[in-house]
């Protein structure tokens, strides 16, 4: 026997938990699947990921309006665990442009938090748990997919059978889900660059200040997380040469390269690497399919947008989902997605070509190019509304 359900969603990590309480919590009929591939007791103990992710603070706003349980918002559960940015550092190296980005100069009380993932994901399967029309299936996978004019159906690897009117994949880049439904993935660019990730720690405290650097071979950031460390996030080109260094040389490589802004450079930790590529699927929808965050798009790291942006992705269906459920029509349909899809395409659009028209001006040592882009920091740094304007759309107000 096939169980039903109003939505299915592939992946169960931020994208996919956060899409499917935003629409738990204003739907309590609307039957909600979510498959993860990993266990439970998996990311409850170690994250979704080694790493830890910058929300800007347009993403924090957005956590506020889902729900956490009837007495806090997932932000409210979030706040304690988040270190604050209230200062962001760009510097280019080898040149004077410096820009001071602060949030009491904009009137905010922030610019955006650093969280760990595993804090992160803790609370949102907590969250998840106190949902009843919410199943969390995992460790879990689809073993074959059939669509219909009408439905979907789902095998999954413990030989159960779903049907559902609408399939959202949130399992991330080259989603195998979406490309088995016909989705195809285009690499826009291949930044020929990879990023090093590690904590690292410094003997001078961060004090809520968030650093870019763009260096010959790419950008440099380091994000304040609590007990005065820093996260890491290092494009290169060469990673296997800095993940082969010892810690002392690793430490003394970075120091050269960032400055002595926060004094010595004392510790780091576990080090990964992984190659960057602006990606993106042909399209955010197919029949009865809808692609949120990285199934979508893959952006560059810098500048930090690439969940901030995939949660306009799950705010945005979200909305639309409910809206079509409160006026019965069928949540798969074409019109329904096709509203996902117009809402949706601009700001991705906008956000796609600023993080790869910043990293491709930032990243070209052509004179002529040094020079215009020292030239726009000093300006930056010398009018207030222009600085407004560039930060604008990194904070997620849109």
């Amino acid at each position: 026997m096939e169980k039903q359900y109003d939505l299915v969603i592939i992946g169960g990590a931020m994208s996919g938990c956060c899409l499917a309480l935003a629409i738990a919590q204003q739907l309590p009929q609307c039957k909600i699947a979510v498959i993860e591939q990993k266990a439970a007791q998996h990311h409850r103990k170690s994250g979704f990921d080694a790493r830890s992710i910058a929300l800007a603070q347009g993403s924090c706003q957005k956590l506020h309006r889902i729900a956490f349980n009837a007495e806090q918002s997932l932000w409210q559960k979030i706040a304690p665990s988040a270190e604050t940015i209230r200062h962001i550092h760009v510097s280019d190296q080898g040149h004077s442009g410096i820009v001071e980005l602060s949030a009491q100069a904009l009137n905010l009380s922030r610019l955006g938090v650093v969280v760990e993932l595993a804090t992160m994901g803790k609370i949102l399967l907590e969250a998840i748990a106190q949902q009843p029309n919410i199943d969390y299936l995992a460790p879990m996978s689809v073993s074959e997919l059939q669509r219909s004019d009408n439905s979907v159906q789902l095998q999954l690897s413990d030989h159960s059978r779903l049907q559902t009117a609408l399939l959202v994949c949130a399992d991330g880049n080259h989603s195998s889900i979406a490309q088995q439904c016909g989705i195809r993935y285009q690499t826009l660019n291949d930044y020929q660059q990879s990023a090093v990730i590690a904590n690292v720690k410094s003997a001078v405290a961060h004090n809520g200040q968030a650093f870019e650097r763009f260096t010959a071979q790419g950008p440099l950031a380091l994000l304040p997380l609590s007990d005065n460390l820093l996260s890491l996030v290092w494009c290169v080109k060469d990673p296997a040469a800095l993940l082969a260094l010892d810690e002392t040389h690793f430490l003394a490589q970075l120091q050269r390269q960032f400055g002595w802004r926060l004094g010595k450079f004392e510790q780091v930790g576990k080090r990964i690497a992984y190659p960057l590529k602006l990606q993106q699927a042909d399209r955010p929808i197919h029949h009865r399919l809808a692609l949120v965050g990285n199934a979508a798009q893959t952006l560059h790291p810098i500048a930090g947008q690439g969940f901030n942006l995939g949660l306009r992705d799950v705010v945005c269906l979200a909305n639309i989902v409910v809206d079509a459920a409160r006026q019965r029509q069928d949540l798969g349909s074409s019109a329904v997605l096709q509203r996902y899809q117009q809402q949706r395409q601009a700001d991705r659009t906008r956000m796609i070509e600023l993080t790869d028209s910043l990293l491709n001006t930032f990243a070209n040592d052509l004179l002529p190019l040094q020079i215009a882009r020292n030239a726009g920091l000093l300006a930056l740094s010398a009018f207030a509304p222009l600085r407004q304007q560039f930060i604008k759309p990194t904070l997620g107000w849109l």
